[in-house]
């Protein structure tokens, strides 16, 4: 009896084995059953488990995945997809050299050699046919874009002069505001008087909001004071942007005295990025001084200009008939530029018109003809011309991808 006990011990033992080895081998299979079973299918082209994985884990090298790292690996093998589709359409290819050259290059901005890149992905679960992949991608859609779209892409001299405003360089802290101007002249100071003490009493947007639509003189009057666009606080004068970019939302600024009124300014809201230096901006503007001041005839003059004027050039037909020294163009630094003019140019972009304030018994119209930022060594028309041919046609391509993925056939799984 020992003996038998013994055996059926051992035959047992070794069944138990075989069947541990036996699941072992086949939860193996399911597994990898499973890596390589489809997640989505975009036209004709499948996308693995094994490739979303491996996407996942290439975004993570990178850093460059978004909060879901799995819908953004889809995402961006979609685009490859249909990218691959538009190639083949077009008869675009790629050997293998290029591939080497395309995976040397971006391993190069991680200062690595194509080697050394591998080896780092390979630590992080990242295969080599993944990044030749992506790669191959990659070069496929640039050369069908080289290939397509470069002839429907043009940039103007004036689209090159535009690219220099400073909006256009760096970015910028900007602001949200409301303004009120009341007139300045002494027949009016009781009266100035007490409509500043309501402003100052004002606890919110909306009631200084119903004070400027009461009695504010700016062309904003009817909207409530309230300036539609985000104004970027370098263009302000030195008074205004200190107080502005210090104020928190609501907090209203002034009075400030400028020519011809009394300003005040609430601000709505606040959005920071970088900081353009003021001591390096240069402003061109023209000034035109129309007698009358805020007349009916001048008003509808400014009403026409605003309409019919695409560029400072177009002004001098307006002075035709005024004194001499009516029109005129100035080209400063924006520390240089006087408050009253600052204020109103702030929120004009290029060839825009502003008609606030008065001088003297003129109405001062003020169009802005550039704002740009100087450098020690500028890029050159040509440089510039080249940079915005770039975003434009980056631009289209994004354009067309998008096209291409809502046209495609998608199928998740």
């Amino acid at each position: 009896m020992p003996f038998l006990k013994t055996s059926f011990l051992k035959h047992a033992g070794l069944v138990l084995t075989a069947g541990l080895l036996l699941v072992s081998v086949t939860a193996t299979a399911v597994q990898a059953q499973n890596l390589f079973a489809p997640a989505r299918k975009v036209n004709d082209r499948v996308i693995s488990t094994y490739d979303v994985e491996q996407r996942m884990n290439f975004m993570a090298v990178l850093n460059s995945g978004g909060a879901d790292l799995r819908a953004e690996a889809i995402r961006r093998l979609t685009e490859e997809a249909v990218q691959r589709d538009y190639a083949q359409r077009q008869g675009v290819r790629v050997n293998r050299d290029q591939i080497r050259d395309g995976m040397a290059e971006f391993a190069s901005r991680a200062d690595l050699s194509t080697d050394e890149f591998l080896a780092a992905l390979a630590e992080n679960g990242v295969d080599r046919e993944a990044f030749e992949s992506f790669v191959e991608a990659g070069l496929l859609w640039r050369r069908s874009v080289g290939q397509r779209f470069p002839a429907l892409v043009s940039v103007s001299d004036s689209d090159v002069r535009r690219a220099r405003d400073t909006a256009a360089i760096l970015g910028r802290q900007r602001v949200l505001m409301s303004e009120i101007f009341l007139p300045a002249d002494p027949e009016f100071e009781e009266a100035v008087g007490q409509i500043m003490e309501m402003i100052e009493a004002a606890r919110s947007v909306e009631e200084f909001s119903e004070i400027a639509r009461e009695f504010s003189l700016a062309g904003s009057r009817d909207q409530g004071g309230r300036l539609p666009d985000w104004v970027p606080v370098e263009n302000l004068p030195g008074q205004i942007a200190d107080s502005i970019s210090r104020a928190s939302p609501g907090q209203i600024v002034g009075p400030i005295s400028l020519s011809g009124a009394i300003a005040y300014f609430q601000l709505r809201a606040s959005e920071s990025t970088r900081d353009v230096p003021a001591d390096r901006v240069m402003l061109k503007y023209k000034r035109l001084l129309l007698p009358g001041g805020r007349s009916e005839h001048n008003l509808a003059l400014v009403a026409q200009i605003r309409s019919q004027v695409r560029s400072c050039e177009a002004l001098g037909p307006y002075a035709r008939d005024l004194p001499e020294p009516a029109l005129v163009e100035r080209e400063s630094r924006m520390n240089d530029v006087p408050s009253s003019d600052a204020v109103e140019l702030a929120r004009l972009d290029r060839n825009e018109v502003s008609a606030n304030t008065i001088e003297g018994s003129n109405l001062v119209v003020l169009m802005l003809c550039s704002r740009e930022l100087e450098f020690d060594d500028a890029p050159s028309d040509d440089q510039v011309r080249e940079i915005v041919f770039d975003r434009r046609l980056s631009d289209m391509a994004n354009v067309k991808l998008q096209e291409l993925v809502a046209d495609a056939d998608i199928r998740d799984f």
